[in-house]
């Protein structure tokens, strides 16, 4: 497929830089993808800009009225977006319709907010004069979105952005740009003006590269690595540009000797091996109190082999493939590498014999803190888990991360639960349940796990800047 959607239209790329784009689950070629041009990009911004100055024109409900009607859109067209999700992806069947069903949940919260633009009116100590406070679209904005769930987080880039009066120029992941150029014809096919969203394929070393630095975007969005934020961090500040970022992180879950166990080993497979494992949110480093360990490894063991993985397309299966061969290989090697210093395999540790990318359940016990399975995001099914003795120590050892993006705590005590979510230092915790990520709250990383945040109304005010007018009337 060579296509960019550029003004509303369809366009071959000018490049010759293709890539091509494998099933996960079979391994098989599916499509080759053309990148942008650097030219390309430039005219995509100058269309993005162009638009967006009539576009702020726009009042906001109105902005949202148009907005609402991709909902419909997607919709019907649910069952064959699935359907190519799952081939170029590789979560299962049911997964991707979930994620379908989010993005319509959240374009529905978001236009119902376009009444609440609220500014301020202040009073000063000089007599005859008021303060106005009022919010106004950033401009022309980017998105380089991820290849582990390009439907909700392309959503998060273009939803605000257009309901604010923005444009919006997207990067998909390589891996992941032929769903993205689905949508597109959705949003050929919706009221939104043209120009609004342009979708350009291309690598973020060149792209992604030329969109941080470009002088005409007011603000940034990336969803990825912490390694592609803080070179787009890097790259953004030679225009003072506007920065946000959500990046991986490296989930702690503390499992305290009040917890239900049950409960605990239910919510904590079920944030593993969401997208197998692959989602910045899922647990990573598994604290369990000493007295509860034994049963607690019993359970964890008999729930993570009694999984199904494989084909994405069958309704039996609990999770599909990971994303490519590298992050498959990246998975194994950490989890090698723990076992050859010391951690003790349960379960799993090796990759699936089979057509496609697929790895095992894994269970690493007492595993060495220094390990790259426990320091690093594993991004994969796969769940590491310590001991403690003291609350006080877990806590301290679940911060020491360079990441802050996600963090559980298991427990009936109510001080437990209380003291957890005080102390940890990360944007979000869950207790006593998996990720949601709900369409109304703040999904935002502390330390290198990023920069602003999404959804809700602080997720909508990331594309606005504020003006002060001071109005005097002697």
């Amino acid at each position: 497929m060579n296509q960019l959607f550029i003004n509303n239209e369809f366009i071959a790329s000018k490049s010759t830089d293709t890539m091509d784009v494998i099933n996960p689950a079979t391994g098989e070629k599916i499509d080759t993808i053309t990148f942008a041009t650097e030219a390309e990009v430039n005219d995509a911004v100058e269309k993005s800009k162009q638009a967006q100055l009539e576009w702020e024109k726009t009042p906001e409900p109105t902005r949202a009225d148009h907005v609402k009607l991709l909902i419909p859109l997607l919709e019907q067209n649910k069952d064959t977006l699935a359907e190519l999700y799952v081939k170029e992806q590789g979560k299962t069947l049911a997964s991707a319709k979930g994620e379908i069903d989010k993005a319509i949940q959240f374009i529905d919260y978001m236009t119902g907010l376009s009444m609440n633009n609220k500014g301020e009116v202040l009073k000063n100590s000089r007599e005859n004069e008021t303060i106005l406070l009022t919010k106004k679209p950033i401009g022309v904005t980017a998105g380089i979105v991820p290849w582990n769930a390009p439907i909700m987080v392309l959503m998060r880039k273009v939803i605000p952005a257009v309901i604010t009066g923005c444009s919006v120029v997207i990067k998909p992941s390589e891996a992941t740009s032929l769903i993205t150029l689905k949508i597109a014809e959705l949003l050929r096919a919706s009221t939104i003006p043209a120009g609004l969203v342009q979708i350009l394929p291309g690598t973020g070393e060149t792209v992604g590269t030329q969109l941080a630095q470009h002088p005409d975007i007011q603000l940034i969005s990336l969803t990825g690595s912490m390694r592609a934020g803080k070179s787009v961090y890097a790259e953004s500040a030679s225009t003072v540009k506007k920065v946000n970022l959500e990046l991986g992180g490296n989930a702690p879950v503390i499992v305290t000797s009040n917890a239900d166990l049950d409960k605990a080993v239910n919510y904590i497979v079920t944030a593993r091996i969401n997208n197998a494992g692959q989602v910045c949110t899922c647990p990573e480093r598994i604290f369990v109190h000493q007295d509860i360990h034994d049963t607690f490894i019993d359970k964890l063991k008999a729930q993570m082999e009694q999984l199904t993985v494989g084909d994405p397309f069958d309704e039996s299966t609990d999770y599909g493939a990971i994303i490519n061969q590298q992050q498959l290989d990246s998975i194994d090697d950490k989890v090698q590498n723990a076992v050859k210093n010391g951690a003790q395999l349960i379960t799993g540790g090796h990759k699936i014999k089979r057509s496609g990318f697929f790895y095992a359940p894994t269970i690493l016990d007492h595993i060495n803190l220094e390990d790259s399975a426990f320091k690093e995001e594993i991004f994969g099914p796969v769940l590491p888990i310590v001991t403690y003795s003291e609350f006080e120590h877990a806590l301290n050892q679940a911060n020491d991360t360079n990441a802050g993006l996600s963090s559980y705590i298991f427990s009936e005590n109510l001080k437990e639960i209380m003291l957890a979510t005080e102390k940890l230092k990360f944007g979000e915790v869950y207790a006593n349940c998996e990720a949601e990520e709900v369409v109304n709250g703040f999904h935002a990383g502390w330390r290198e796990s990023g920069l602003g945040g999404a959804d809700g109304i602080h997720g909508l005010e990331e594309y606005y800047n504020t003006t002060v007018s001071y109005i005097r009337y002697d």
